[in-house]
């Protein structure tokens, strides 16, 4: 997983790993004016598994769809701390501020454009300072680098990113202040255009893995498969989908090799609720 070196991560929501990126890959659908999300941690005890509430963290957006708050909530429903996004008259995310139950600031980010394209991202501590500040660069109006670097100016983390001829994204390459490859995530794409694949390789520890996009008949993503270097199954995602065709429900599985059988052991689970402005 690419690493993200923002005050947000560090002192922000805290989200499952699986969770995060599900709807970039099963968009969100319909009028959503907010939506629940409840992640659950997985324990066996004496051979049965039992799922208990870990985060839940409640999303509200505005007439024109864009996220203007979300509170992270303890599992008995007091607030931890709540994101507030701020955005201009084109709609663009212009200000992220995170703020604790006491009201008090944690962090904020402001972010710049030029031409409707995102340019700069900044990042503050509590108490105003700047502590990290990401770059944009853009060839033929698509995303090529991303730079982050520290308050005084040195090169935290660089990607960047390749296209296709279909002007698809075909690779993520993260690379290490030195220069050195960190991660690489290549995509393959389906005849309509819709994610096949993503291989993707851990320089550091040298492990390959290659997710596989399972989609139903109607089109709809209904799992994603990962697979080790010897092309053995060693995770499956599962999604399910409210009538609107919104997610409310991601399990994700651990397969192994035990007891002289292949086991699927539930690891991770986020349930989503959503309300509808009509």
């Amino acid at each position: 997983m690419k690493k993200i070196l923002t005050l947000a991560l560090a002192a922000g929501l805290s989200f499952s790993l699986f969770a995060t990126d599900i709807f970039k890959y099963a968009p969100l659908k319909g009028d959503v004016k907010k939506y629940t999300e409840v992640d659950f941690s997985i324990a066996s005890r004496f051979g049965t598994l039992y799922r208990t509430p870990s985060t839940k963290i409640i999303h509200t957006f505005d007439s024109n769809k864009k996220e203007t708050k979300s509170s992270e909530l303890s599992p008995k429903d007091t607030i931890i701390n709540t994101i507030t996004s701020k955005y201009d008259t084109a709609g663009n995310l212009v200000e992220q501020l995170c703020t604790s139950s006491d009201n008090e600031t944690v962090w904020k980010n402001t972010y710049t454009y030029k031409n409707g394209l995102k340019q700069d991202t900044s990042e503050f501590d509590r108490k105003g300072n700047l502590k990290a500040r990401t770059i944009f660069t853009y060839e033929g109006g698509l995303l090529s680098d991303e730079s982050i670097y520290d308050s005084d100016g040195a090169l935290l983390w660089k990607t960047i990113y390749k296209y296709n001829e279909a002007k698809k994204l075909a690779s993520v390459n993260d690379y290490n202040p030195d220069g050195s490859l960190s991660e690489q995530s290549t995509y393959a794409y389906t005849e309509s255009g819709a994610i096949d694949t993503i291989s993707k390789l851990d320089a550091f520890a040298g492990k390959q893995t290659q997710l596989v996009f399972r989609y139903g008949a109607n089109g709809v993503l209904n799992e994603i498969t990962t697979y080790n270097s010897a092309k053995q199954v060693i995770k499956r995602t599962l999604l399910k989908y409210d009538e609107k065709g919104n997610v409310n429900k991601v399990s994700e599985y651990d397969v192994a090799e035990k007891f002289g059988t292949t086991v699927n052991e539930l690891a991770a689970m986020s349930e989503y609720t959503f309300e509808y402005s009509k």
